[in-house]
């Protein structure tokens, strides 16, 4: 048995009641840890020394750990005076055997130096291609770079969602210790369903907004395609940029676009299961897990050429691809029932194949084993 300790503090929200979890690495990450407790090991999550929230029920299997203050010593370098020396102790106190790290930001390099103290093995998920290629995102500031890079280094072990990710990495570090592993999804049987065409109504879009997601493509192929009905399950961040805002208020002006707010995870496969598509209009993703949730229940995926990871989409039929909005408008006229049955059948047959959360847990156990 091996105990794990999940850095990321936004997955309270996923335990607690009411909560808002947000982002797709969040949604990963819980599975992750579903899958390391269904194999015999101990989970723990870190949580603000503030958070007095309620957990439900049915996570009483994760240990909370409460951490450090999120409120406390708001000053100049606090990280150095407060949360690095709270993290210490917390490492020291509890002595971890792996410490899971899903979104890779400046403060990791800092937190490997702690592992390497401690003794505990530091494991670094890769949340999103941006992670690898920093290019994609130009907010991340050179000095963050820097210390990502540096966190890598020292980082005991790197997982990869995808091929591009692996390749990635292996060129830039090829003396560490990279796998790839798929994200994993919990397989609720009920929903796996063949799909007629005509049983979905609406083209789903699940997704934060954000640039990276890419509401002004969202905005071109909705009102070119008047006769086709849009569901956007999703929610504004605390920060935003002003494409997205301005493409936000004109996707509200469509009379074929209806905006669901944020649906929950217990409510997200059954808005998938009632849907004729999955679009993604994404301008990068790393494994999307609303792609997992639609295949399970059969639905086909309609993406760019830019968010097909290891090319699986064309590959095992799961969906469509287009370049642009013409090319959309083009393609999805162009898909009897015949087809869409084939695509529905080949989502299931393929997540129950390779993404088991089971079977990846005890893949990533055997991996990790050899650190």
């Amino acid at each position: 048995m091996a105990r794990f300790y999940f850095t990321n503090f936004y997955n309270m929200d996923s335990i607690v009641e009411d909560g808002n979890p947000k982002g797709g690495s969040n949604v990963e990450t819980l599975v992750w840890m579903k899958a390391f407790f269904r194999l015999g090991n101990e989970v723990f999550l870190a949580q603000y020394e503030n958070d007095g929230r309620k957990i439900k029920e049915n996570y009483n299997w994760i240990t909370t750990v409460p951490t450090y203050n999120f409120t406390k010593y708001k000053k100049f370098l606090v990280w150095y005076s407060y949360r690095f020396p709270k993290l210490f102790k917390v490492l020291s106190k509890n002595r971890f055997d792996y410490v899971f790290s899903s979104n890779p930001t400046w403060q990791i390099f800092y937190l490997c130096l702690i592992c390497k103290l401690t003794g505990a093995k530091h494991i670094m998920r890769i949340a999103n291609d941006k992670n690898v290629d920093f290019n994609l995102d130009k907010s991340i500031k050179p000095l963050e770079k820097l210390y990502i890079r540096l966190g890598y280094k020292l980082s005991d072990f790197i997982v990869a969602q995808n091929e591009f990710q692996f390749q990635k990495l292996k060129e830039n570090y090829p003396n560490k210790k990279i796998s790839k592993i798929y994200n994993p999804i919990v397989i609720e049987k009920e929903y796996l369903k063949i799909k007629e065409i005509d049983e979905g109504s609406y083209i789903a879009w699940v997704a934060n907004f954000r640039y990276q997601k890419n509401l002004k493509l969202l905005f071109e192929i909705s009102s070119q395609n008047p006769k086709l009905f849009f569901k956007v399950a999703g929610q504004s961040l605390s920060y935003s940029d002003p494409e997205t805002e301005e493409y936000l208020i004109r996707l509200k002006g469509l009379t074929n676009v209806e905006f669901m707010g944020a649906i929950s995870q217990d409510e997200i496969l059954k808005f998938l299961s009632k849907s004729k598509y999955l679009l993604s209009t994404s301008r990068y993703e790393g494994f999307s897990n609303t792609f997992l949730e639609a295949m399970i229940v059969g639905t086909p995926i309609i993406t760019t050429y830019n968010v097909n990871p290891d090319g699986i989409i064309d590959e095992h039929q799961l969906g469509i691809l287009y370049k642009d909005p013409k090319d959309f408008k083009l393609i999805i006229n162009d898909i009897n029932n015949e087809k869409y049955k084939i695509m529905s059948k080949n989502c299931i047959e393929y997540v129950l194949s390779h993404h088991d959360y089971l079977k990846l847990g005890k893949e990533f156990m055997q991996v990790i084993g050899n650190i």
